[in-house]
């Protein structure tokens, strides 16, 4: 967002500083009432009491969008996603209600594997079309930042795929949500390489990676650390040769077994700013902050 704005007559909650809540300081709150919040050129400038804005419109320079009321809140950004994929696996639902579990859904045909033989299938309009529907719905619910992960292609053509449609929904004028992208190739071994899994890592890096990086499709690299997936040593290999590339890190670590892929991250660091879990973390950004993260009514 770039253009000039007042938005008047609102509810602020945010939370108090300019660096990210944790544990009891997510309940520390500023909450004004009858606020206005200005922005500038796509940066806030003023969070406080209203300044006498009256009507909406476009006058002094600036849109004017009165709030009635209604709350205003930073946007929420979604850390965790998969939502470019081909496919549906609703009947699995079933077969984990009957206690099974991921890995030995993944180990008969489904899980991950189900979705790469749907996601394969796809041209790009139809994933691109698929996904922009999620995206709303995200921003429905107040979603105004996503991180969108590949994995499922597990092959050059179906993985460079999944990011351009990430980059063009990225680059449409009209979008409500940013997408960050990452690079999740190593999502889990294709059947083709199925025994093979130090060859699958070099076919990452030395075919698919490079490709990623001289199109500036990703930002970050991830690997999907865990038993029976990929080891420790194997998750090393492809970070390092990510951030050799340029890559930012990413980590799937100790979903399911505890297998040291949480040590594997404080290895890396500095150079792995997040590690990833399949608990999709929602967090907002604290206000103000320099940039802007689109506001969110409720």
């Amino acid at each position: 967002m770039t253009e000039n704005l007042i938005i008047f007559n609102a509810r602020v909650v945010t939370p108090l500083g300019f660096s990210a809540r944790r544990g009891s300081e997510m309940e520390q709150l500023s909450i004004i009432d009858n606020a206005t919040v200005e922005v500038t050129d796509g940066v806030i400038t003023y969070v406080g009491p209203n300044r006498g804005e009256e009507r909406d419109g476009y006058y002094q320079h600036y849109w004017h969008y009165n709030a009635r009321g209604k709350c205003l809140l930073p946007g929420f950004v979604d850390s965790h996603t998969h939502f470019v994929f081909g496919g549906e696996r609703a009947e699995e639902f079933s077969w984990r209600l009957k206690g099974e579990s991921y890995m030995s859904i993944m180990e008969r045909g489904g899980g991950i594997v189900s979705t790469v033989k749907a996601t394969r299938a796809c041209n790009f309009i139809q994933l691109r079309s698929k996904a922009e529907a999620f995206l709303k719905q995200m921003s429905a619910m107040g979603v105004t930042t996503v991180e969108g992960k590949s994995g499922y292609g597990l092959d050059k053509e179906t993985e460079l795929l999944q990011l351009r449609v990430m980059r063009s929904l990225n680059n449409d004028e009209h979008k409500r949500v940013d997408v960050v992208s990452t690079f999740l190739g190593a999502h889990a071994v294709p059947a083709e390489y199925n025994g093979r899994t130090d060859e699958y890592v070099d076919y990452i890096i030395r075919e698919v990676m490079p490709v990623v990086v001289h199109n500036n499709l990703a930002e970050f690299c991830d690997v999907f650390c865990e038993q029976g997936v990929f080891s420790i040593e194997q998750s090393r290999r492809l970070l390092l040769a990510a951030k050799e590339m340029g890559l930012a890190l990413k980590l799937h670590a100790d979903e399911i077994v505890p297998l040291g892929g949480a040590g594997l991250a404080a290895e890396l660091l500095p150079s792995l700013p997040t590690i990833c879990c399949m608990l999709r973390m929602r967090t907002s950004a604290p206000w103000p902050i320099k940039k802007l993260w689109r506001p969110f009514f409720r």
